[in-house]
């Protein structure tokens, strides 16, 4: 009887730690970038034009950024993912970019492969910085 009770408290105690691992699996930035890059690939003729930012300003740059990408890139799917900042730092680990790189435009293939990458950097914001401030 004691092991029968054992092994039922054992398998519950595997199917609660299955279920934890598989709802947090589902919120995952990752999981959350992944299935959004494949359902507009679906959709799409060549792939997805991801841009990355946060929300805020900056996430109206970011759009037309992703507008003139689609102008040159025909074919492709756009995807604006405008995260809060508390969730930031977890989509920028799962797309392994540095910090300072948002906003961030990423190319994938119709099978969600990244095909390439262009992010913004720290010294080319001063340098646009300076030059807006120059022309002013």
């Amino acid at each position: 009887m004691k092991s029968l009770s054992k092994r039922a408290s054992l398998l519950v105690s595997v199917v609660l730690a299955v279920g934890a691992l598989t709802v947090f699996a589902k919120t995952s930035p990752t999981f959350d970038i992944h299935t959004s890059v494949i359902s507009k690939a679906a959709q799409s003729e060549k792939g997805v034009i991801l841009v990355l930012t946060e929300r805020g300003p900056i996430a109206a740059e970011a759009a037309y950024m992703l507008l003139a990408q689609l102008k040159q890139n025909e074919g492709f799917a756009p995807l604006l993912m405008a995260v809060d900042e508390s969730k930031v730092a977890g989509y920028m680990s799962a797309l392994a970019l540095p910090t300072a790189s948002l906003p961030a435009v990423i190319f994938f293939d119709k099978s969600g492969k990244e095909l390439g990458r262009v992010v913004a950097t720290e010294s080319v914001k001063v340098l646009l910085n300076q030059s807006q401030d120059r022309v002013s």
